[in-house]
């Protein structure tokens, strides 16, 4: 049986533990470990919903974000070469939708030092796992634990959720994801006739306005609900407050449709923090879209890309300063 460890990162501005990371962590708990750090001032009530379900628990305002958190909890493993996986976590995602069993399954048959979820040009670090020959080196023990404070959330990813990509590659270790741009039409051609009939679930006049485009694996617009057809397990949790899709009213009805998983948790966190956050209604959301579908200006690198009825019309690229 492989045992696992999880290092699993949380925030929260309003320094709780909501009740959607409390099924999380009780879920993933079935098949690791975990060992949770919060980049927040929590009290020890807060720590105490979830130390059933946790071998160890932190939580202090470092401003190091996940990264910062994970190189905490590295630190507090006292057995670490036990362990035949690690998992990078945290608190961004909602889920587990399905069960976590049936990737897991699918990504021990492959021959990978290290995989994700997800994938584009880098593994994204909302759910990566690690083998022994990697999370035992020197260099991994190096970079996690040597995270600086930055300013911004971008720096992070620039910095860290790309390097820990680039070092796992430049050190000759194979990875790969469960969703990439790479492998998505592939699977989409293999499940074509259950995406067909689980896409009618999404109502007709967004579908007639929303391209979706199968090249990327896309988790914050409409595009998401293909993985969610494939068994993506997890649903960003940002992904809610974007105001160019449509997710407040499509969540509820693939996931009570195609899940167990409870929808309450999703809506009692939204209730409670969508006041700081942009809250756009159904129909502004479907208004916005056919506009977009109309004439879209999209701002790309160094240029601008002028779309008509998503035909792009003219590029504007900027000269280099």
């Amino acid at each position: 049986m492989t045992k696992r460890l999880c290092l699993f990162a949380g925030y929260s501005k309003q320094n709780i533990i909501d009740d959607y990371v409390v099924y999380y962590l009780k879920k993933l708990s079935e098949y690791a470990d975990i060992y949770y750090c919060a980049d927040s001032d929590m009290p020890e009530s807060e720590l105490l919903k979830i130390k059933p379900y946790v071998k160890f628990s932190l939580a202090q305002r470092h401003k190091k974000y996940d990264f910062g958190s994970w190189g905490i909890l590295y630190n507090q493993i006292p057995n670490l070469t036990d362990y035949d996986e690690l998992i990078l976590a945290n608190d961004s995602m909602f889920g587990p939708l399905y069960p976590l069993e049936n990737i897991f399954s699918k990504m021990e048959k492959q021959n990978l030092s290290a995989w994700s979820l997800c994938a584009n040009k880098f593994m994204m670090s909302f759910f990566v796992v690690l083998k022994p020959e990697i999370f035992t080196s020197d260099w991994f023990r190096e970079f996690i634990t040597d995270i600086k404070p930055e300013i911004a959330k971008n720096d992070i990813v620039r910095i860290y959720e790309k390097e820990l990509t680039k070092i796992i590659e430049n050190h000759g270790f194979k990875y790969d994801a469960v969703f990439t741009k790479h492998n998505l039409k592939k699977q989409i051609k293999e499940n074509q006739s259950a995406i067909k009939n689980g896409l009618k679930t999404i109502p007709l006049l967004i579908r007639l306005t929303h391209r979706f485009r199968p090249n990327k694996t896309r988790v914050y617009d409409d595009d998401f609900f293909i993985l969610f057809l494939l068994g993506m397990p997890l649903i960003k949790k940002q992904a809610f407050f974007m105001d160019n899709n449509h997710f407040t009213r499509l969540a509820p009805l693939f996931i009570e449709k195609y899940t167990e998983y409870d929808y309450k948790l999703i809506s009692k966190f939204l209730d409670s923090d969508c006041a700081k956050n942009s809250n756009f209604s159904s129909l502004a959301k479907v208004i916005k879209s056919i506009k977009n579908f109309v004439f879209e200006k999209k701002y790309k690198g160094r240029g601008i890309i002028y779309r008509v009825c998503k035909i792009k019309i003219y590029e504007k690229k900027h000269k280099q300063l």
